[in-house]
């Protein structure tokens, strides 16, 4: 159905340009809410003009106050200068440099001067780490996360600042023998009046050598200086449109945020996304497109604030009828060892679109024929895997808000959130690959009639089948199954947003329950907490919450005891992706063992005690209703990690 289009969008699609889009765009040092944003945005502008597409720019605050869905609108910041030198009895040495390396500043740092002695903290993530320790008026040395460091060093503790060398390991792609003088993208993220700090960026082999020294009792002191400021200021948000004379439209999101270089990350998302969009234009330019049903819009935001921006008006929501992500889509995957990756959704929110980017990105890789020619195969890495979020089409896919919305991404890359995130790690069949199926995907979508739709309900009962026949070889048949048929459920219902008919749509469940009895028997599924206990959770916010805690409102309100409670709860392994889900599922009716019981049926793992710590803790900030029985029985619970 799509093989036509596809055939001439590979024609007009080049990798090569995207790869100098890249290039382009890591010139700009594209922190959100920031100059260096402002100016990759232009240029974004720009490149679509002058391909011939009606570009929209829409700016919505950037003040640290405003809030959109719940979600805070990072305040603008800038930085003209920021170095930190290294004071010894041998001398004084360079450590940091915001001019020459953009991430040897943790960014949003306030400003700063002055002299001060270091001290190693190894990790300073929790209270037992400062115990027999004054950090009073020191700068830290520290691996632990930044945020929770100015927090219990800096705030309550009297630190001076930080001095990060940590990193993200990402083993076997990344470990700690891996490019240790590279810098780790390392930010801070301010709400309101909270006191606020400073920090540097070294490599762990740097800062492993000051380490030595501390250890071997060499007395160290780090002279600073920082130029920054705070501002109110207002954020773009960029789009194109190829109108169909609808107010509905297939919309294809990248983001485009992050500091200087950071090319795979996102600058190839944007990239491929600026080729699919002229791609698309130049077919319809020239009668190849079809006629369209839906228009079609491009979008490119600040990563998570700016999609909770642009979906802040009702009509958005309804008027998106399908959207796709495209973030680190451009990796040379033998040098950041990545996969080309379709991430799903949450199986109780699936969708037509993941069996349709599916069967598309088969057949946009490039193939190679076999050695004696009747077989084929491709030379790129590509899997899918379940929801693990943490891009926009997490804000999308949120059944409140209910855009079908898959992420195409590569994953691992070992250059991550690096100084090494530079063009060269990137390739042009990668870039070409995502944006053939940003393209296609969306070209079809736009173009569908009733053959396609037709076709389309076909496909997404097949794979129904194909996941459910799936399921009877893992580890837990009856959960998988059970997990299969709710997806195959959810999959065909969300095709009447292409207007496929009920009676349609119903035939096709009917016929796949019948093939799961007969072909996939199992004892059903159990689900845990099918008792209904455990209060009934009702949402006040139709959108996912933040996932720095934070930055929720009212969270510096609370007692210091119900922070550190929920930091337990969330800290465990896998924790953030549980209590997202459970968000997702909280749909007011539900109870929280009921809740619990679906993330188990997503995950295989049974989290009740984390499910119900979420829902006491967002009730305690406001963001929540709790209702029924012993509502608030989990608050003096002990937080249990997920167990499966």
């Amino acid at each position: 159905m799509f093989h036509a289009l596809l055939d001439d969008v590979r024609r007009e699609v080049s990798g090569e340009r995207a790869l100098d889009s890249v290039r382009a765009l890591t010139r700009f040092h594209r922190v959100q809410a920031s100059p260096g944003f402002d100016g990759a945005a232009e240029w974004l502008a720009e490149q679509l003009s002058a391909r011939g597409l009606e570009v929209e720019i829409e700016r919505v605050p950037g003040d640290g106050r405003t809030r959109f869905l719940g979600t805070l609108m990072p305040e603008g910041w800038t930085c003209t200068r920021a170095t930190a030198t290294l004071v010894s009895g041998g001398g004084c040495e360079r450590l940091c440099d915001y001019g020459a390396e953009k991430l040897s500043l943790i960014l949003r740092s306030a400003p700063a001067r002055g002299r001060f002695p270091l001290r190693v903290l190894e990790d300073g993530t929790e209270d037992a780490h400062y115990e027999g320790l004054d950090v009073r008026g020191h700068v830290v040395l520290t691996r632990g996360a930044v945020r929770r460091v100015h927090e219990l060093a800096v705030v309550e503790r009297g630190a001076a600042g930080i001095l990060y060398d940590g990193r993200r390991l990402l083993p076997p792609v990344r470990d700690a023998s891996h490019d240790p003088d590279s810098l780790a993208y390392t930010s801070f993220w301010w709400q309101g009046e909270e006191p606020r700090g400073w920090g540097f960026v070294l490599s762990p082999l740097r800062g492993e050598r000051l380490r030595a020294a501390l250890r071997r009792g060499e007395g160290l002191e780090l002279e600073v200086e920082i130029e920054s400021r705070a501002f109110s200021t207002s954020m773009p948000l960029v789009s194109a449109r190829l109108q169909a004379g609808v107010e509905d439209e297939v919309l294809v999101v990248s983001h485009l945020c992050h500091p200087q270089p950071s090319a795979n990350d996102n600058a190839s998302g944007v990239a491929a996304n600026l080729e699919a969009a002229r791609a698309l234009a130049t077919l319809r330019s020239c009668g190849k497109l079809g006629p369209q049903r839906l228009g079609l819009r491009f979008l490119w935001v600040p990563e998570l604030t700016g999609t909770y921006a642009w979906l802040r008006e009702p009509h958005r929501v309804r008027g998106t009828v399908a959207a796709l992500n495209l973030d680190m889509v451009g990796e040379d995957q033998e040098r950041c060892g990545s996969t080309f990756l379709l991430e799903h959704p949450p199986c109780f929110a699936a969708s037509f679109a993941e069996d349709l980017l599916g069967r598309i990105r088969e057949r946009a890789v490039d193939w190679v024929e076999s050695y004696s020619g009747p077989g084929h195969y491709s030379m790129t890495r590509m899997a899918e895997v379940p929801y693990s979020g943490g891009s926009d089409h997490a804000v999308f896919v949120d059944p409140a808000i209910g855009v079908p919305c898959p992420m195409l991404i590569q994953w691992p890359d070992r250059y991550y959130h690096s100084s090494l995130d530079t063009p060269d790690k990137c390739d042009p069949r990668s870039l070409g690959l995502a944006a053939r199926c940003a393209a296609t995907y969306a070209g079809f979508l736009a173009t569908a009639g009733e053959v396609e739709r037709s076709w389309l309900l076909g496909a997404v009962a097949r794979g129904a089948r194909a996941r459910l026949l799936g399921a009877m070889e893992g580890e837990d048949p009856p959960r998988l199954v059970a997990r299969e048929r709710l997806r195959g459920r959810s999959a065909l219902a969300s095709l009447g947003r292409l207007g496929v008919a009920a009676a349609d749509i119903e035939r096709e469940w009917q016929a796949l329950e019948v093939f799961a009895d007969r072909e996939a028997p199992v004892t059903p599924a159990k689900l845990p907490g099918a008792s209904g206990a455990g209060g009934r959770p009702r949402r006040h916010i139709g959108a996912p919450l933040d996932y720095q805690p934070h930055l929720l409102r009212g969270y510096e309100r609370l007692p210091r005891e119900a922070r550190e409670r929920w930091h337990r709860a969330i800290s465990a392994a896998g924790a953030g992706t549980l209590a997202e889900l459970a968000w997702y599922a909280c749909d007011g009716s539900r109870t929280i063992e009921e809740i619990a019981g679906l993330v188990w049926l997503e995950t295989g793992q049974f989290a009740p005690d984390l499910v119900g710590h979420l829902f006491t803790f967002t009730a305690a900030l406001g963001l929540c209703a709790l209702e029924g029985e012993e509502t608030t029985a989990w608050s003096s619970r002990r937080p249990s990690t997920a167990s499966r």
